[in-house]
């Protein structure tokens, strides 16, 4: 039985044999050497069949540490080739790697699905895995995300402009949005927003609209933050700085935001009461003054719950709750969005660096994203988010028993 078992099992695989048969799965880098840290790489896998190509193939690249692997192109490029004289037919699919570490780096065996005519599976292949050896440029800091390209844009816009009017309550919106080459937007740095005391600070969610065009990337991201002043007086408003690598002139630069310094009017004084015979003047201010503060009283009443409710959307409760209802229901785009928001309001954001990695991995490299895993995911945030604020607590708090000098 066991000897009938196995000639099925043979006879059945000869299909498979003869359907992937001289197939050649050809894997190459571009550039092939002298890669910085977060520079873009090409990683091209060419599926040759002998003759003609029954039906495009598929190909995929598993999760790699150290990097990040994109698929843009939806469509991959047909070619043809010669090898020792003789005629292939094929495709090329294309996959960007970013290096997020320095070293060597071992890109994965391209995993190749064979289809016939009919569009069924007819066999499976898999690749030779390369080695890339990447470079940390000199000034560069490779705990944080790099930037690598031939050209980086930073413009910075303000609305209203900082030389208008300011009085206490009013607010003014900053606008950064910066253009690369070759570099996806959510590799861009996250920047930290700041203001003096008497300002207070509401940074939305950062907004990526890439755009491929013949295979090649242009990455944009957009920050948006508000600043409202509660007191009068000059506020400088800090600059915001992104670093890259010019990979054209081989040095490092900073695109700079250059902030700017806003004089804010104090709330007027009312004048004190006149001589005896003005006083029908300040009876008649009296009673409209009464009648004004009612009124902004009322104002007031509704601006304080606007202002409730601004705080709250600028919480780190609210984009907390945000990543959870993200993780319930969405993809991991929209994950990585209110992630991206919640990671930025803890007191130390670098305490998530893993979790940035696991979404990074779903979004960028095309690791399995489930239920179960964004579940999973959410309580891991959790337990972060705990840990987080009991370690600011016990900061914040004084010692119970101060020593006595």
């Amino acid at each position: 039985m066991r000897v009938v078992l196995s000639l099925l099992v043979l006879l059945l695989s000869v299909p498979a044999m003869a359907q992937t048969e001289g197939v050649v799965v050809r894997t190459t880098v571009k550039p092939e050497q002298g890669v910085v840290l977060g520079q873009h790489v090409r990683v091209l896998v060419d599926v040759l069949f002998p003759g003609e190509m029954p039906r495009p193939p598929r190909v995929s690249l598993a999760d790699m540490s150290g990097a990040q692997i994109v698929r843009y192109e939806t469509q991959a490029t047909t070619m043809s080739d010669t090898i020792d004289g003789k005629t292939y037919a094929g495709q090329r699919f294309e996959f960007a790697l970013y290096p997020r570490r320095g070293g060597r780096l071992t890109i994965p065996a391209p995993s190749v699905t064979i289809l016939n005519s009919s569009g069924d599976i007819a066999g499976q292949l898999q690749g030779k895995p390369l080695e890339l050896q990447i470079a940390v440029p000199p000034g560069v800091d490779p705990t944080a995300p790099v930037v690598a390209a031939d050209s980086l844009t930073l413009e910075e816009q303000w609305q209203p402009v900082p030389s208008n009017a300011f009085k206490a309550g009013d607010a003014i919106v900053r606008t950064i949005t910066r253009v690369a080459a070759d570099v996806p937007g959510m590799a861009m740095l996250d920047l930290a927003f700041t203001a003096p005391r008497g300002v207070r600070v509401y940074v939305d969610p950062p907004q990526s609209t890439d755009q491929v065009s013949r295979g090649a990337l242009t990455g944009r991201r957009t920050d948006r933050v508000t600043y409202v002043f509660e007191t009068g007086g000059s506020f400088v408003i800090p600059e915001v700085a992104q670093p890259w690598w010019d990979l054209s002139a081989n040095r490092l630069r900073r695109a700079v935001g250059g902030g700017a310094t806003i004089a804010v009017a104090s709330a007027p004084v009312a004048a004190a009461p006149g001589d005896p015979v003005e006083r029908w003047v300040f009876a008649a201010a009296t009673v409209l003054g009464l009648v004004s503060l009612a009124l902004w009283s009322w104002l007031h009443v509704r601006r304080w719950q606007a202002d409730r409710r601004a705080r709250w959307l600028a919480s780190e409760s609210k984009a907390f709750d945000d990543l959870k209802a993200a993780c319930r229901k969405d993809g991991p785009e929209a994950a990585y969005r209110t992630f991206a928001a919640w990671r930025q309001r803890l007191p130390r954001p670098e305490d998530a660096a893993p979790l940035a990695e696991e979404i990074e991995a779903a979004l960028f490299a095309g690791a399995p994203w489930s239920p179960d895993r964004a579940d999973a995911f959410a309580r891991k945030a959790e337990a972060l988010r705990h840990a987080t604020v009991r370690r600011e607590r016990a900061s914040i708090l004084p010692p119970l028993n101060p020593a006595v000098p």
